[in-house]
């Protein structure tokens, strides 16, 4: 019994924390800076950042600028920390140095202010064994004709057109092939509004078909900048690029 009694305060002390952030989520509301993002800007500028863990450099002196509906190709080997750098990006980390800005506001570690204009497109986009209607808006309201529009951007006509917005997914997306997936994260950034769109090797995972037609979609829209990173990347979608950045260099 004792035992048990101690098992069960355990749960109580493990499971508070994890409560409190739900019963937060539960009671947001959405307030009129986070639901009306900034939707243009002129030119973003990453200006010798760096970051560190455990006293260990990750990244040191990277700097870069992006202009509006650029599309930017970060390339760098494997294990560089690539993926830390869109995440200070978006505001999820805070450099240990420099400074992240867009048309002269300072963004640096502002995780609410990067929110307005940075989307993100992760490898493997969480899926929700949901329906695929709720899986592209994740339960926000938008009008049919944003939805269309963004089906349509993101290539996902033929889905829709045969299986409906009623189609359930399947856990972890089961019932949908990973360039499908891949689009849907893509017509979530598309809803989104958001001017800049950071892809963490989002097409690593597809073979070169795929990928190429991932890329298309992505690279051809001019109504938002793409910052992406990857280590493995054919010729053929490197030069649908703007520019290239080797950050080994």
């Amino acid at each position: 019994p004792i035992t048990m009694i101690f098992d069960q305060l355990n749960q109580i002390s493990s499971t508070k924390p994890i409560w409190n952030k739900v019963e937060q989520a539960l009671n947001f509301k959405e307030s009129k800076a986070t639901s009306e993002p900034s939707l243009t800007f002129n030119e973003l500028e990453v200006k010798d950042l760096a970051y560190s863990i455990n006293n260990k450099k990750v990244l040191n002196n990277v700097s870069f600028k992006v202009k509006a509906g650029e599309k930017v190709l970060l390339m760098a080997p494997s294990g560089f920390g690539k993926t830390t750098l869109l995440k200070l990006l978006a505001g999820q980390l805070t450099p240990s140095a420099g400074s992240i800005t867009i048309d002269q506001n300072n963004l640096t570690g502002n995780w609410l202010k990067s929110h307005d204009y940075f989307g993100y497109i992760n490898q493997k986009p969480f899926m929700f064994d949901r329906s695929l209607l709720f899986n592209l808006t994740l339960g926000k309201k938008y009008s049919e004709a944003e939805l269309q529009n963004a089906i349509k951007l993101a290539g996902l006509y033929e889905l829709v057109n045969e299986k409906g917005l009623d189609y359930q997914i399947g856990q972890n997306g089961n019932n949908l092939s990973g360039g499908q997936i891949q689009r849907i994260e893509i017509a979530r950034s598309i809803l989104a509004k958001r001017p800049i769109l950071l892809a963490d090797e989002a097409t690593s995972a597809l073979d070169n078909e795929l990928s190429l037609q991932i890329h298309q979609v992505l690279l051809k829209n001019s109504n938002f900048a793409v910052i992406e990173v990857a280590h493995k990347i054919s010729h053929q979608e490197k030069e649908m690029f703007d520019r290239i950045i080797d950050l080994s260099k």
